[in-house]
């Protein structure tokens, strides 16, 4: 079975989702609270093989049960005893992933197809119903749970020893033969019959006493032993019933394994329990699982171009990302309860390889290199937050991580895709910021980003982040910028650096110290001076070098309040907390 396309309509935080499905791997990306749960939690209930859902007041959008809740899928890849005009030939309708649903069909690869639908209304009982596609044309019909089952769904979560089981509609249940199956409560029931009569062998004679204790007062009550009262083995508290027999490993049940290999096994079991074509809901995939199991399962699970199985997964593991290719992933994202899911473009794949976090975040501000980025890191850890934490109520988060916002540097060194790449994460639904110089050029411009809803910041005076700082700290503390490159780079380089941009202005000798320096005379040219010494030189061109600036920065950001430097840092951290 294969999933086309996906209806929901009043569940939890979906007020509506409307979706096509073209792809047979979908990882299911987005912030927390963007819905991506709540979607396989419908199909996990559309496809359900119970009778009955555990339903509340609660699983209705906002809680108003007068618009019921409605879950709708259109299926191809069916299984043969789904086909004939006794089940529901008469209700079937092709699919075509470029022309979508229809009744007839048109070319050859129009797929045979099923529309199903859950319905939940104020009685709380749910309705399973196989759908005309022409809905009036023909009533609804009825699909019984056992023909659910025969669809294959199944929903891997964080409790999965059930299905380590013979149990009731669990996975391995299904993968064996039904004759087989009726043998089990037999087998049981004379497994129990030999317990008992071992157990009935057990010498109790040292609970004797306290039953003896309790006789007399028993007879004061009006309790006489209609034989004699002693210890034995109750047979209603010794039962073995379907479920009992579990899958083991050696003298082992597989159920005392690891959690991640528990999850796995489960995953094998439905892969293998329905030959016309599971489809494996998995939510958190990485759940339990160390990175390389993680990407050996994604492996494994992706399907090949002659399988008919699909699969279905949530995830906030930058190593899924990773491993996904780019038109596998799909954001999620809802604003009112409206929830769209966007499949991400091939163009793409560089940054899904470079920079996975990217799509895990509810607000990505992206930076033109490398030390704007840690910059902002620093500035969160160092001073942002112990700032918001003194102003208690004043600001809705603390720290860029309870806001989810992450800042994410260029995929590329030298910045030039920045722009690019903040367009394209605008377009698939995410909050998007722009940080960097204003020294050249940008491709898309800033009123281009600016049109597509991106907030846009750029350092004053057309310079990069060096000079404008230089520009903006109080000209004491700049002999300490130049400390903190001495740390951080080879000292000698930092002066040899500084020489090549002060020598044609003061006389070399003056060129390797601060004294030497502000001989220059003119504060405008020496700040200026510096900060290309510090671009050109990348004193700070990596992200932990990023940071050390920033925690120096942060030291004397609050004397700064009247220059670009702070009112740029001061935009950015309303947009980032606000």
């Amino acid at each position: 079975m294969k999933l086309r396309k996906l209806i929901i309509q009043k569940f939890r935080g979906i007020d509506n989702l409307e979706w096509e499905i073209k792809s047979d791997l979908v990882c299911l990306v987005g912030p927390g609270d963007s819905t991506k749960s709540t979607i396989l939690l419908a199909l996990e209930y559309l496809f359900s093989p119970n009778w009955n859902l555990p339903i509340t007041d609660s699983d209705f959008h906002q809680m108003v049960v007068q618009n019921p809740i409605i879950i709708e899928a259109i299926i191809t890849e069916l299984p043969e005893s789904l086909l004939s005009e006794e089940k529901f030939g008469l209700y079937l309708g092709f699919w075509n992933n470029d022309g979508g649903s229809k009744k007839n069909q048109e070319n050859d690869d129009d797929h045979i197809a099923l529309k199903i639908r859950l319905t939940i209304d104020s009685d709380l009982e749910p309705v399973w119903e196989v759908m005309s596609f022409q809905e009036d044309e023909k009533e609804p019909r009825r699909i019984s749970s056992t023909d659910r089952q025969k669809l294959g769904v199944a929903k891997i979560g964080s409790y999965v020893d059930a299905d380590l089981a013979w149990g009731r509609n669990s996975a391995l249940s299904r993968l064996t033969q039904r004759d087989d199956l009726t043998k089990i409560p037999s087998l049981l029931a004379e497994a129990e019959r030999r317990v008992l009569n071992s157990l009935a062998e057990l010498d109790l004679s040292l609970l004797e006493m306290a039953i003896g204790d309790i006789v007399p007062v028993a007879q004061i009550m009006g309790i006489n032993a209609q034989d004699a009262f002693h210890a034995g083995i109750d047979p209603l508290r010794v039962s073995l019933r379907q479920g009992a027999i579990s899958l083991f490993d050696g003298q082992l049940p597989l159920s005392l394994r690891g959690a991640g290999s528990r999850r796995l096994m489960t995953m094998a079991i439905h892969k293998s329990g329905v030959k016309e074509g599971a489809v494996i809901l998995v939510d958190e995939i990485e759940n339990s699982l160390e990175p390389y199991r993680l990407r050996h399962l994604i492996r494994q699970l992706r399907p090949n171009d002659n399988d008919n199985h699909q699969v279905l997964f949530t995830t906030h593991s930058s190593v899924t990302v990773v491993e996904c290719i780019a038109s596998e992933i799909f954001v999620v994202n809802s604003q009112n309860g409206n929830t769209k899911v966007i499949q991400v473009s091939v163009d793409l794949q560089n940054i899904v390889r470079s920079i996975p976090e990217a799509f895990l975040c509810r607000k990505v501000i992206i930076c033109e290199g490398k030390t704007e980025s840690g910059l902002l890191l620093s500035l969160d850890q160092n001073f942002w937050q112990n700032k918001h934490e003194k102003e208690t109520g004043q600001w809705r988060y603390l720290t860029m991580a309870e806001a989810g916002v992450s800042p994410i540097e260029s995929p590329k060194s030298g910045g030039s895709e920045a722009p690019k790449f903040a367009l394209a994460m605008a377009k698939l639904g995410y909050e998007v910021a722009y940080f960097g110089d204003s020294d050249r050029d940008l491709n898309p411009s800033a009123d281009c980003m600016k049109e597509n809803g991106i907030d846009v910041f750029l350092w004053d005076g057309n310079v990069e982040i060096e000079r404008r700082l230089c520009f903006d700290l109080p000209q004491n503390e700049l002999e300490g910028l130049i400390t903190l490159a001495e740390n951080l780079n080879d000292r000698n380089k930092v002066w040899a650096d500084i020489k090549k941009q002060f020598s044609t202005h003061i006389s070399p000798e003056f060129c390797s110290s601060w004294e030497g320096l502000i001989s220059l005379g003119d504060e405008r040219k020496l700040r200026e001076l510096l900060g290309k010494a510090a671009d050109d030189g990348k004193w700070f061109k990596r992200r932990d070098k990023g940071e050390s600036l920033g925690t120096f920065l942060s030291g004397y950001l609050d004397m700064m309040g009247d220059s670009p430097t702070f009112r740029t840092l001061v935009s950015i951290e309303k947009w980032c907390y606000g």
